[in-house]
């Protein structure tokens, strides 16, 4: 039986700045809701729960813990006490709203001064002074605010003694606002289900080292699966699951790795995560950039076993497919484990996205060996890749769904309680 992963990880020192460049514009769209009477949004910098929101209807209300308003109609204030921060009249395409979106100025325009002045104010506002967890407006404070009025940046001071508070540095305001502006971008112009990229979306979640590693280690995982895939295609054109497999789905596994460690500023961690989308390499590119090579010995070696393996026939590559895939549902598994016990609700969505989609393709993979004449499926390729719906559950598979395009499955709910099972490793 192959394994990815020992109980000691050991993840290679690479730095991947160069994969987390151009992020997107921040264009408006104005049509910003997902049906014709509610326009939803976020207001940012971190996420700011507890401000106050006002539509064009009149309605008022308060941003919750994602910072998520809700109006029938634009434009939408938002204001911090009797302060009014700014409004919005439509929402750009992220739906996002950050203090250069009320201001009028462009995302990357975070060295106004005004701008910055508002990210101070927030971020002072703050219940608890960490604004990396989102940032809780404190009400009490902003009750001794004696002045009504728009904001002005030369009042910021004013704002900030009279609620008695210390005031956030005028360089952590904008080294944070920057950061946050990017994770946003990043997420938000991904290739990512919109339900992922909500999930993303939230305030950090307090990750141990463990997590850390499991999502390190998972980006390379993601990568390997994606090289792997590509090379056997080579051999066998006729297989199209893998073909279809690392375009349609392992891109986007590698883009969710790829979030988290935009979100939590891993670049410098001890990761080795490819832009797989990159399509010319030079001939002295970084040995991450390239193909079935890494830096790390046992993914190496796994790679060199998977691909000897499955060059040796159609079948062979199939049944790798199968392999690769259950190796990928196990590290999961003791992953969504350490994300689950560290409360890393946005990881553990996120591990959850990768694993089901490992059950899909498992099934892809096992319906090919089928369809080539393999009665027994992934069954053929040994005891410990032989699952049953039970173990990776599916809710359907249709045409749409089928191994030779590729497709995803749908997953059942854990209604029986065996989703929960299976994040505790009981099944």
């Amino acid at each position: 039986m192959l394994h990815f992963k020992q109980t000691t990880i050991a993840i290679s020192m690479t730095v991947i700045t160069s994969l987390f460049s151009g992020c997107g514009d921040s264009s408006s769209d104005t049509s910003s809701s997902s049906n014709d009477t509610v326009v939803q949004g976020q207001l940012a910098d971190s996420y700011v729960s507890g401000a106050k929101y006002r539509c064009a209807n009149g309605k008022e209300g308060v941003t919750d813990l994602n910072g998520t308003f809700s109006c029938e109609s634009l434009p939408v204030s938002f204001s911090l006490g009797t302060i009014k921060l700014g409004e919005v009249a439509t929402l750009p395409q992220d739906k996002h709203v950050f203090p250069q979106d009320l201001l009028g100025v462009d995302r990357d325009d975070t060295n106004n001064s005004e701008v910055v002045a508002m990210a101070q104010l927030l971020q002072s506002f703050d219940t608890d002074h960490d604004p990396e967890n989102g940032i809780e407006i404190d009400h009490d404070a902003t009750e001794e605010i004696s002045i009504e009025e728009d904001f002005d940046e030369h009042n910021l001071n004013t704002y900030i003694t009279n609620a008695n508070l210390e005031p956030v540095s005028n360089d952590d305001a904008r080294k944070h606002l920057e950061k946050t502006t990017h994770t946003v971008e990043t997420i938000s112009h991904s290739e990512l289900p919109e339900k992922i990229k909500g999930t993303l979306n939230t305030p950090l979640s307090t990750l141990t080292d463990e997590v850390k590693n499991h999502i390190a280690y998972m980006g390379n995982e993601e990568r390997l699966a994606y090289d792997v895939y590509n090379k056997l295609s080579l051999s066998f054109p006729e297989e199209k699951t893998l073909i279809n497999i690392p375009q349609k789905s392992e891109i986007q596994h590698i883009e969710t790795v790829k979030a988290l460690v935009v979100k939590y500023s891993l670049e410098s961690e001890l990761l080795s995560v490819r832009d797989v989308t990159q399509t010319s390499l030079s001939a002295d590119a970084d040995i991450n950039n390239v193909a079935g090579v890494y830096d790390i010995a046992k993914i190496q070696d796994l790679y060199n076993q998977l691909i000897e393996k499955g060059e040796k026939s159609s079948i062979d590559a199939l049944q790798v497919g199968c392999m690769v895939e259950v190796t990928d549902v196990n590290d999961l598994e003791e992953a969504l484990i350490a994300a689950e016990d560290s409360n890393a609700s946005d990881v553990l969505a996120a591990f959850t996205f990768l694993r089901d989609a490992s059950y899909s393709h498992y099934w892809s993979f096992d319906k090919s060996l089928k369809n080539a004449g393999v009665t027994d499926g992934c069954c053929s390729a040994g005891e410990a890749y032989c699952k049953t719906e039970a173990q990776y559950p599916i809710a359907e598979r249709d045409s749409a769904a089928s191994a030779e395009n590729g497709g995803e499955h749908k997953q059942q709910g854990d209604a029986d309680g065996s989703g929960e099972q299976r994040r505790k490793g009981k099944l």
